[in-house]
């Protein structure tokens, strides 16, 4: 069995390595976990985790942010989504981030739902999620991407948030 559940501070560092492949930048691995423990953004957000009950091992990690925009909706950003390389492609992070989606909407009544993708859109969009028009993107590199049970792009009165 599964669970996803918050991390816990001992659990960061094996989070971060899950990214490293990614997000190292040819970073000496030290150097790149120095800098995932000083990140501001990182201390800003919640880490979850998806975990093998039976080993307690760590199969991926998302970390969710609150978007404080304009309006009084309760909006949450997705993002440093990562499974470590030897168990990917096994639904691990989709898993993680449908399960997480749905316990934000029913403990924090939370139905809006921000991420960047910086892997390609096809992903997320079997996860639900929808491609902003053109006119939204803030970004050549990254596509902001949006998720609502409703899904109605038409219905988004929302400010779009700037990279997170």
């Amino acid at each position: 069995m599964k669970k996803i559940r918050e991390a816990t501070k001992e659990e960061m560092i094996e989070i971060y390595k899950m990214g490293y492949d990614v997000w190292g930048d040819n970073l000496p691995y030290e150097e790149y976990i120095t800098m995932c423990r000083a990140s501001k953004k990182y201390k800003k957000g919640k880490w979850y985790v998806l975990e093998a009950t039976d080993t307690k091992q760590l199969l991926s990690s998302l970390i969710v942010y609150e978007l404080n925009l304009s309006n009084d909706q309760n909006v949450k950003g997705i993002g440093s989504i990562a499974t470590p390389l030897y168990l990917r492609k096994k639904g691990y992070a989709s898993l993680l981030v449908k399960e997480t989606i749905n316990k934000l909407e029913q403990e924090e009544k939370c139905n809006n739902f921000f991420l960047y993708s910086d892997i390609g859109i096809e992903f997320y969009k079997e996860l639900g999620f929808i491609v902003l028009p053109n006119e939204f993107q803030k970004y050549k590199d990254s596509v902001c991407m949006y998720y609502s049970k409703e899904n109605d792009i038409d219905s988004i009165v929302l400010d779009i948030p700037d990279y997170f």
